[in-house]
C-alpha cells in the first residue's frame, strides 16, 4: 500500500491544531484593532485548557517580539509559526509522540482548506472572521498570573459569545471563558526565549509544500 502523502497527513494532522488558530482571514473591525491592536511583547505562557472532551490539558505558549510563535498543545502537537514579510508564513506542525514534523507554507495551507489567521496565532485569541460586537464588562480590572488584564465580552454575529481578560502589555488573553466555565487560564508569565528550532535526533520532517504546490 502506499505511503499517504506529506499532504494528506498535515491536513488529518493539522485540523484540530489549527482550529485554535483563527479562520480565514478578515481585516478587524476598527473597535477590535483599537480593544486588542497588534502588540507582540516577548513573552512565554503556561496555562491549561479545556479539549473537546472537557477535559483539562496543558498548553504552553511562546512569541518572539518578531512575531516567531511556538505552541505546544496537551503534550501531543506543536505548532510553529515563522511570520514572513510577504505574508508567506511558514508553519511547522510537530507531532510530538510521532516524532514527525509536516512544514508548509500558507498558500498551501489554503489550497488544502486550511485557513489560516497569522494574527491569531500570535495573539492567542480567534479573530471573528465577521461582524462582532465588544463590550468592557463591569469590574473589568484583574489580575492573573501576577499580571493585569481587562475582561471583554466578545460576541460574534451569530455564534458563541466568550469572555476574556485581556492583557494589553502582552498582547495575549490571560484567561478565556464561555457560558460560565474556562476555556483557558493561564498559570504563569515570563520572558523565557523560544524552544530550539532543531528537530531531535529521530525525528522526521516532510515538507508538504513538495506535494501540494502546482507543478
Amino acid at each position: 500500500m502506499p505511503r499517504p502523502s506529506a499532504s494528506k497527513l498535515l491536513a488529518v494532522a493539522a485540523l484540530p491544531t489549527l482550529a485554535l488558530a483563527g479562520g480565514a482571514w478578515a481585516a478587524p473591525s476598527a473597535t477590535w484593532a483599537q480593544t486588542f491592536g497588534d502588540i507582540k511583547a516577548a513573552v512565554h505562557l503556561v496555562a491549561t485548557f479545556q479539549d473537546a472532551q472537557g477535559h483539562a490539558q496543558p498548553l504552553e505558549f511562546w512569541r518572539s517580539a518578531q512575531g516567531h510563535v511556538v505552541r505546544r498543545t496537551g503534550q501531543r502537537t506543536e505548532l510553529r509559526l515563522s511570520p514572513a514579510a510577504d505574508g508567506e508564513d511558514l508553519y511547522q506542525l510537530r507531532n510530538l509522540p510521532g516524532k514527525v514534523a509536516y512544514t508548509v507554507h500558507r498558500v498551501n495551507l489554503y489550497r488544502l482548506g486550511i485557513f489560516t489567521d497569522r494574527w491569531s496565532v500570535q495573539h492567542l485569541l480567534d479573530r471573528p472572521t465577521g461582524a462582532v460586537s465588544l463590550t468592557r464588562l463591569s469590574g473589568a480590572a484583574a489580575t492573573i498570573a501576577g499580571q493585569s488584564c481587562t475582561w471583554w465580552r466578545i460576541q460574534p454575529a451569530g455564534a458563541v459569545a466568550q469572555e476574556t481578560c485581556w492583557s494589553a502589555s502582552l498582547g495575549v488573553p490571560l484567561a478565556l471563558r464561555a457560558g460560565g466555565h474556562d476555556l483557558m487560564r493561564v498559570t504563569r508569565v515570563n520572558r523565557a526565549a523560544l524552544p530550539d528550532a532543531t528537530l531531535p535526533p529521530g525525528w522526521h520532517e516532510l515538507n508538504a509544500d513538495v506535494d501540494i504546490s502546482p507543478d
